[in-house]
């Protein structure tokens, strides 16, 4: 998907011409599209969007389901598979818009209307993330010295905090896209209006959006590793918790990391403080091209790390699916993988712990899951 006013085709140039930042010099450099863009691209996206859409919504008809308890990150689940379904929702648009070369044919209003609900989810299931973290930081390392900190109502305050902080994250998304006229031929794009303001608000939403919640999920997983390796040892829980901690993580991080770092680039030039030639521009193009590919198939990963690691939460699924067959018990199963991580830690754990210490936690467990 290609959002930017770029000059598609090639043209006459200097080979040491530098951009300056101003997008009336593009029309001097050649910046083609990427080759086969407009086939892959639709392909990849509505690949996301029908498995992002089933997975995601299942998760949500299995969490808001669930009769009985719930366990406390189970709030952030929820909201994490919401999240990602408004997301996939709007993949269908850019599909399109991509398979006829960034022609978009949807009208200003929708164009405005996709851009902000990609911004506010965006920025959502990150804070989301983050909140999860913490949540797993809290419970595996600080124990029975979190339990103030855990509790329901302090969980779903949360989680209006991170979706009030979304909705204004993605305010200048709604403001600032607009159509902006094909470089080149007839037609329009959605694309963002390319004012000096625009680029310092969304340097800062991508500061508070992703440096600073990557920043605290590495803090927290650090420390969780290294409680979780320490003694006393976990059992065979330990390698399956890790495992999946490590798969959203890593998920999350590949997914993001190339998009921001380019995207942080590209704002930067934008402000004129980087002059870019005619082959980083380009680079940088095609880099964003399929960085936001990259980026935009995280909505749909999640169910299948799910789905692949956590052993409960395939059982809990499966249980749910066959009519005659009962879900399991909400205390032994999961619905995420990281709420899984409950179980599997905190069993395997207290079994080296002294047995008051155990039933202690126990008894924890049980007045705040």
């Amino acid at each position: 998907m290609t959002t930017e006013s770029w000059s598609p085709t090639p043209g006459e140039g200097d080979e040491n011409y530098e951009w300056s930042g101003d997008y009336g010099e593009l029309m001097f450099c050649p910046t083609p599209d990427l080759p086969y863009g407009h086939i892959f691209i639709p392909l990849l996206y509505l690949a996301a969007f029908g498995v992002g859409l089933v997975g995601n919504s299942f998760v949500v008809w299995l969490l808001a389901g669930q009769q009985g308890p719930r366990r406390l990150v189970d709030t952030f689940v929820l909201h994490l598979a919401m999240a990602d379904l408004m997301f996939v929702v709007t993949l269908p648009f850019w599909a399109t818009a991509a398979g006829l070369g960034g022609h978009w044919t949807f009208g200003e209003g929708l164009c405005k209307v996709s851009s902000f609900i990609i911004a506010v989810t965006r920025c959502a299931s990150i804070l989301l993330l983050t909140g999860m973290s913490v949540d797993r930081y809290l419970a595996v390392v600080k124990l029975l010295d979190a339990r103030p900190l855990r509790n329901r109502g302090c969980m779903l305050t949360t989680c209006g905090v991170i979706w009030t902080i979304s909705i204004l994250a993605g305010v200048p998304s709604l403001v600032y896209r607009k159509l902006l006229p094909m470089p080149v031929g007839p037609g329009s794009l959605c694309g963002d209006e390319p004012t000096d303001i625009f680029q310092w608000l969304s340097l800062l939403v991508l500061f508070l959006t992703f440096v600073l919640p990557l920043g605290i999920i590495i803090f927290c997983y650090s420390l969780i590793s290294q409680r979780l390796w320490n003694p006393p040892h976990l059992g065979r829980g330990r390698k399956n918790s890790l495992r999946i901690i490590f798969a959203i993580v890593g998920t999350f991080t590949c997914s993001w990391l190339p998009f921001s770092i380019l995207k942080t680039f590209f704002h930067i030039a934008h402000l004129r403080t980087l002059p870019l030639d005619c082959p980083l521009l380009l680079v940088l193009r095609w880099g964003l091209t399929l960085s936001t590919c990259l980026a935009f198939v995280n909505s749909s990963a999640n169910p299948i790390i799910y789905l692949l690691l956590d052993r409960s939460f395939r059982a809990r699924a499966h249980g749910a699916c066959k009519k005659n067959h009962p879900p399991l018990p909400s205390r032994v199963s999961s619905t995420s993988s990281l709420s899984g991580g409950d179980s599997s830690i905190f069993q395997g754990w207290a079994l080296g712990w002294p047995r008051n210490t155990r039933l202690a936690l126990r008894l924890s467990l049980l007045r705040n899951p």
